[in-house]
């Protein structure tokens, strides 16, 4: 049966589980946990594909995190790219604590619309009535690999979202490199690339409702294969949203490649699709995985992200 206007709105706004009865729900799960033979004393960590990602449990990211714990969530976020925690409520500043285990939190350099007064450095990303502001988002991208050191990975607690729409998608670029040909591996690896802001700068500013955006940093060079520095493993890092051109070969020769790359590193069995439900906290490594989000929801539904972001290093 149909929702009428007034009952719709009811579903943006529906409360999640406390954290206590979230948690308490989930020890069971805790036997699922392994990592190549060796098991989580701490947490619970279930594989959620076999591309990416893997829910953690067993953990109220409210309240302060022991070391150990720390170090067991740290190694769940290296060996799935993706992890997410259900069911959390997060004042701004338990959020900033959350994403500082992995680095320190930078402030987009670019957005500066919808802010959290006293909390520059969550950048809320919301669509309501029509209006996406911050971003649409429903490009394949890597973020800020326009900067000269793009950030390590970035945190997003879920406060408004009808389940069902507006997933996001992440791609695995481990396995996008892994996948290609000797002779492809060979090309790519050692291949340098131009990243630039100005297509951000453009969707943005083509929107009177966002903050407008004036200048931009310069173009930037990165390795069109970069090594993950903590594991070590080769991931593909073009993405159609800020790579601009190939360096060292033809225009013509540069755009052939890019779209070959742009088609196979979003190829469906590199993907992990993350179904929202309010109170979601997902945290994403930004040196080994593209993302997207998908437009499928209706005009009036409310989604509303607060996203932090931890600062990496100079690709190599």
């Amino acid at each position: 049966m149909a929702q009428s206007a007034a009952e719709m709105p009811e579903r943006a706004n529906q409360t999640h589980p406390t954290n206590q009865s979230h948690l308490a729900n989930q020890t069971q799960r805790a036997n699922q946990s392994h990592r190549a033979g060796e098991t989580y004393r701490r947490i619970a960590v279930t594989k959620l594909c076999g591309a990416a990602g893997a829910e953690i449990d067993g953990v109220d990211l409210s309240q302060a995190i022991d070391a150990e714990t720390v170090a067991e969530i740290r190694r769940a976020f290296l060996e799935n790219c993706v992890i997410a925690f259900r069911g959390q409520d997060l004042a701004p500043e338990r959020q900033i604590a959350f994403t500082e285990i992995f680095g320190k939190v930078e402030q987009h350099p670019l957005y500066r619309g919808n802010a959290i007064e006293g909390f520059p450095d969550i950048l809320v990303l919301e669509h309501k009535a029509g209006q996406f502001i911050n971003g649409k988002n429903d490009i394949w991208h890597s973020d800020i690999t326009f900067s000269e050191t793009p950030p390590l990975g970035s945190v997003l607690h879920c406060r408004a979202v009808w389940e069902g729409y507006a997933d996001t998608m992440f791609a695995n670029q481990y396995l996008a490199f892994e996948a290609l040909s000797e002779p492809l591996k060979r090309l790519f690896d050692g291949m340098t690339a131009e990243y630039d802001a100005a297509l951000l700068r453009t969707l943005n500013n083509s929107q009177n409702y966002n903050a407008p955006m004036g200048a931009i940093p310069p173009p930037v060079v990165h390795p069109v294969v970069r090594t993950h520095p903590e594991t070590g493993r080769k991931a593909l890092f073009v993405n159609c949203a800020y790579t601009t051109r190939l360096l060292g070969v033809t225009a013509e020769e540069s755009k052939r490649l890019l779209d070959f790359l742009y088609a196979h590193c979003t190829r469906p069995d590199f993907v992990y699709r993350h179904r929202w439900r309010v109170g979601d906290v997902v945290m994403f490594d930004n040196r080994c995985l593209l993302h997207y989000v998908v437009q499928d929801h209706p005009f009036d539904m409310h989604r509303r992200m607060h996203r932090t972001t931890a600062s990496g290093d100079r690709p190599f």
